[in-house]
């Protein structure tokens, strides 16, 4: 059963919505592209179909991080909130964002290979050196 979720940006310009099923994989990034877009040293995301996915207010600006994904943010306050990929598969959505991100606990680490020396693994999840696998 699927649970309804909000976020949205610092500033509160643009929010949105989404239906987390059980199932959904949720990954704790390590690779440089998350690091430089986020200020952070990894950047936990939740990946669910484009369907369960709507942006309720405002409108947020795109950036082609790579030739196959684009991030999204708020052209206000420049939060990271969601990125889409070019196939339209998935809407990777920022834990952070989240006005509840003790919703949805990680469950995988991907692109291990980049992690930054000091920043802590969690040993318990499965880790892996590239993208973790997406059942989507």
């Amino acid at each position: 059963m699927a649970v309804r979720l909000s976020g949205g940006c610092l500033c509160g310009a643009v929010t949105y919505r989404l239906d987390y099923e059980p199932g959904d994989v949720a990954d704790i990034c390590f690779c440089g592209a998350c690091r430089k877009a986020s200020g952070a040293a990894s950047l936990p995301w939740v990946q669910v179909a484009p369907s369960r996915f709507h942006v309720t207010k405002g409108q947020a600006r795109g950036y082609a991080s790579s030739v196959h994904a684009t991030r999204w943010f708020c052209p206000d306050c420049g939060g990271p909130l969601y990125m889409t990929d070019d196939e339209g598969r998935s809407v990777g959505v920022t834990l952070g964002s989240l006005d509840a991100p003790e919703a949805i606990r990680p469950t995988v680490q991907g692109w291990v290979c980049e992690r930054v020396s000091w920043q802590a693994q969690d040993e318990t999840l499965p880790a892996y050196d590239k993208a973790p696998p997406y059942d989507l």
